[in-house]
């Protein structure tokens, strides 16, 4: 009879059920971002490779109309291309620990896995803060309105005028639905409809209205200020990412991630202070590719008589 020898091989360790969390809420924060970007018409996130950075332009045209008599000289038309925005992916962290102690009361499920999904909640909360960040920061504005549906129409006039030469910006037919997105406060909202039926759809923590007055996306939110309203084209916004799998990051600390590799998560256990930390890794920024084409607008209703 062959010695038993330990450990046993085939035995499911520690290490690969934590693994297996670690997929479970990864799955869970790339879930979110992706109906994120489906709400706000971002179909193809940006995979940037490590150690880069983004560079937007800008462009000035100086087009003639192309009327010249006979034998004079034609007067040259120019573009001119000139760095906008630089944008560069700073690696985020974060870690929790789970003492043994908390283990020991609550089981591994309240200390480890509940607590992770709160530390995953609060990582979402950063990428809608950053989202709130650019699109209220604008300095750009549209015309003023007497109600909500009025500030929007001359928002949605105003968007179409800036986008109408991007492609498959202001197409209908074009892939990403609708056109342009729109963030209003919920008191704004419940004021414009009143009694109408509105069917109101929730991602990433937002609610939001497709088909909003037949102009767009509207997402709702008390960040945004009562009587105030910000408006971009969808395909304006970009999100942007650094792969946290394939790679050294990944090797050198066994992180975990799926396909997309958004944002990377791993589990350890610290013997020197009994504890599993957790740690949640990832580079990733959302960012107006046109800074200018980000507007607000203003609900100011008429005085009273």
């Amino acid at each position: 009879m062959a010695a038993q020898t330990y450990p046993e091989t085939g035995q499911t360790t520690a290490t690969d059920v934590m693994k297996a969390v670690s997929i479970d809420y990864i799955n869970t924060f790339n879930k979110g971002t992706q109906k994120l970007m489906e709400m706000l018409g971002l179909f193809q996130p940006i995979v940037v490779p490590n150690g880069t950075s983004i560079t937007t332009y800008k462009y000035t045209d100086d087009v003639k109309d192309g009327t010249v008599a006979e034998g004079e000289l034609i007067p040259l038309s120019k573009t001119t291309k000139a760095p906008d925005q630089t944008i560069t992916l700073t690696l985020k962290k974060w870690r929790k620990s789970a003492t043994a102690e908390a283990i020991q009361e609550k089981g591994r499920a309240g200390a480890v896995n509940e607590t992770d999904a709160r530390l995953i909640a609060g990582i979402q909360d950063t990428l809608k803060k950053d989202l709130f960040k650019i699109i209220t920061s604008t300095t750009k504005t549209s015309d003023k309105g007497a109600s909500l549906q009025e500030a929007v129409a001359n928002m949605w006039g105003k968007l179409y005028t800036l986008f109408e030469d991007y492609d498959g910006v202001t197409d209908p037919d074009a892939e990403g639905g609708d056109q342009f997105v729109f963030f209003v406060n919920p008191l704004d909202v419940a004021a414009q409809m009143g009694n109408a039926q509105v069917t109101m759809q929730n991602a990433f923590g937002f609610k939001y209205i497709k088909d909003f007055l037949g102009m767009g996306t509207a997402v709702v939110s008390a960040n945004v200020t009562k009587g105030a309203v910000f408006g971009t084209a969808a395909k304006n916004l970009k999100f942007a990412y650094v792969p946290a799998n394939g790679g050294e990051l990944a090797a050198t600390f066994g992180l975990t991630s799926d396909e997309t590799g958004a944002i990377g998560m791993t589990h350890s256990v610290n013997t020197a202070n009994a504890s599993v930390e957790t740690l949640v890794m990832g580079a990733w920024t959302i960012f107006a590719e046109t800074k200018d084409g980000v507007l607000k607008g203003t609900i100011e209703p008429p005085l009273a008589a």
